[in-house]
């Protein structure tokens, strides 16, 4: 049995007519993609080994066309981008690369050496944002701005391709083109057919063959502070110097003086002087607003301590008031109660007493005689008034009972039974009644009426007894 094919595009199996059963496409169309991709992946493995970085980018994006999943192209493809200075870029292609192969490759290895360090990725990401900020500073025609920007990203990212070519455009643009040419050498030093570095150096009069001696020259020639160092005189020793023999002194070298070197003591001057301006002006300051901030604080409290106080003050007033006024009420109702007991004479007493009995016996008609004996001699008599009242309840005579306490209402105004009364006169029933009235008992139980029937219950006492001392 002949072996089966799968489709190196999807994997599904060939069909014997040559196509994919699951993707559709030809075989012969899918191995020829293969092929052309390994081409140009070849091609630009050539490049690269010569630092033909453009041709070796551009060979290499061709050939991922052909195969994205070409995991060796891929990889060689960051490579470039990583000398070239593109960190993110290279980054980018072999997360790919992992993510499509995780078994042996190499991509790992790369993406856990630039992970390693990470002051070293935060930087190089800082001189990307730089370098976007110096291309919009260019493009706003700040050139002052876009050489502080580019400064800082060659300074973090030697090999920034972009960053140099950006440079040597703003230089041309400002005729300094010794120093163009510089910034330039340094491209073709690491990218050594860049076609705008090609253009640049074309634009300035240079020739093909004088560009291609640019790529030789030693790395020294390409330092990058350089680049931002105004032309400053050269030094060098007078030939006509002779020492204390009488010997002449040799003729020193021309070098030029750089100034770079003196940017730390710039920067520590810098920092002192940041000190020092926020230990004199920055600090008291920030303790003036806080001292300021406590006093209002301290304000603020002390107002509301004193509304709280005030209104301390008015409640107690109040307090006072209101129990002078009780402790007058109270004085008022116990010399009631001293008159009221003082004006019953010794028969009424005994009346009143059993008047109460047969009331709390709920023998209401004994209880009336005894109330109009009390009344005859003591006809303004609240407690018999009120108590003859209730016996009119109990015996279910409500019109008896309300002239009772029409009686009550009119001779005894003051009475302490007042409320109770008045709550009491309208009462329908008996059973309200036993609930309202308040029955007098220190010694036995008393009973209420409910519809026909007595039934006995616990009494409280309604108010103060006239008949005990």
């Amino acid at each position: 049995m002949a072996d089966v094919l799968n489709c190196k595009h999807c994997g599904g199996k060939i069909l014997v007519t040559g196509y994919c059963s699951q993707c559709g496409l030809k075989s012969e169309f899918v191995n020829k993609a293969l092929n052309t991709s390994k081409y140009y992946y070849n091609i630009g493995l050539d490049k690269a080994r010569v630092r033909d970085m453009s041709g070796a980018e551009e060979a290499l994006k061709i050939s991922l066309k052909y195969d994205k999943m070409n995991i060796d192209a891929r990889n060689l493809l960051g490579l470039v981008y990583y000398e070239t200075g593109e960190v993110v870029l290279a980054l980018s292609h072999w997360v790919i690369s992992v993510n499509y192969f995780s078994g042996r490759n190499v991509a790992k290895r790369y993406i856990k050496e630039v992970k390693g360090n990470p002051h070293k990725l935060e930087t190089t990401n800082n001189a990307a944002r730089k370098y976007n900020q110096a291309v919009n500073y260019a493009r706003q025609g700040s050139k002052d701005l876009a050489f502080i920007q580019l400064r800082k990203v060659l300074s973090d990212n030697p090999k920034f391709v972009n960053g140099y070519l950006l440079m040597a455009l703003l230089l041309i643009d400002d005729n300094k083109y010794d120093k163009a040419r510089k910034a330039l050498k340094r491209v073709i030093k690491i990218d050594r057919t860049n076609p705008l570095a090609v253009r640049y150096f074309n634009e300035m009069g240079h020739t093909d063959e004088e560009i291609m001696s640019f790529r030789d020259y030693p790395d020294d020639d390409y330092d990058a502070d350089l680049l931002f160092v105004e032309d400053q005189p050269r030094a060098y020793v007078d030939t006509d110097s002779v020492d204390y023999e009488g010997k002449p002194v040799p003729v020193g070298r021309y070098k030029d003086i750089n100034f770079y070197k003196y940017s730390l003591a710039y920067v520590f001057a810098g920092l002192l002087l940041g000190l020092a301006v926020m230990w004199f002006l920055v600090i008291p300051q920030h303790s003036k607003n806080a001292d300021s901030e406590s006093r209002d604080v301290k304000i603020a409290y002390s107002e509301d301590l004193a509304d709280k106080n005030t209104k301390i003050s008015s409640l107690q007033d109040q307090l006072d008031t209101l129990t002078t006024k009780n402790d007058t009420l109270t004085k008022q109702v116990s010399e009631y109660e001293k008159k009221s007991k003082a004006e019953l004479a010794d028969s009424d007493k005994v009346s009143m007493q059993l008047a109460l009995k047969y009331y709390n016996d709920t023998q209401y008609d004994k209880a009336m005689t005894e109330f109009d004996k009390v009344l005859e001699t003591s006809p303004d008599y609240d407690v018999a008034l009120y108590y003859k009242a209730l016996c009119y309840l109990g015996t279910e005579d409500e019109d008896k009972a309300k002239t009772a306490f029409e009686t009550f209402f009119d001779k005894c105004p003051d009475s302490i039974y007042y409320t109770v009364a008045v709550s009491l006169s309208g009462v329908k029933t008996s059973e309200d009644a036993g609930d309202g009235e308040s029955t007098v008992d220190t010694t036995t139980e008393g009973t209420t009426q409910e519809e026909g029937t007595t039934q006995e219950t616990g009494t409280t006492e309604p108010g103060p007894d006239p008949l005990n001392e």
